[in-house]
């Protein structure tokens, strides 16, 4: 109930501000409360992987990309987090959400967490947005050429080796 809750929080948030360019960085904020944590005394893997929903939608919504009919749902490809320090209950994070890039078929999302100002976990993110079940381009959603930056490259390249493997 609580993850609804924040969900309603930033779309309305970011409906009611102004529009924002998908180039900028959209920045949430959540505290950390009891029921975010699972059996450890920090914030678990799943939750992590919630946050960054919340800031996709941040995202989508802030840029005006979430209303404008130009797909009508979105699918996550490709998830991975990088834990450097654990985040505690009632610890304040600030969540960065950035386009980092994308290509002929997804949008790659990097998603920063900071507690005080240090960094204590990166996600990234690729996902597809999709319209009657067919793949809407980003060129298409965003207007612009394909642009990649080396950090995607570098995860793609680190799929394609455990796809190979198998």
């Amino acid at each position: 109930m609580n993850l609804f809750i924040r969900c309603l929080r930033i779309i309305l948030m970011a409906r009611l501000g102004t529009k924002r360019a998908f180039t900028e960085d959209f920045t949430s904020h959540f505290m950390v409360g009891l029921h975010d944590l699972g059996w450890r005394d920090h914030l678990p893997n799943y939750r992590f992987l919630s946050f960054m929903e919340l800031g996709a939608f941040h995202f989508f919504h802030g840029a005006r990309l979430a209303l404008s009919g130009k797909y009508n749902s979105r699918m996550i490809a490709a998830q991975e987090v990088i834990y450097l320090q654990p985040i505690r209950p009632f610890q304040k994070i600030e969540m960065t959400t950035r386009l980092i890039g994308w290509d002929e078929k997804y949008l790659y999302f990097q998603h920063d967490f900071r507690v005080n100002e240090k960094l204590k976990a990166v996600g990234l993110v690729k996902e597809i947005c999709l319209k009657g079940g067919k793949k809407v381009s980003p060129q298409e959603l965003l207007g612009q050429e394909e642009k990649r930056s080396p950090v995607i490259d570098s995860w793609l390249a680190n799929h394609q080796q455990v796809r190979d493997s198998f």
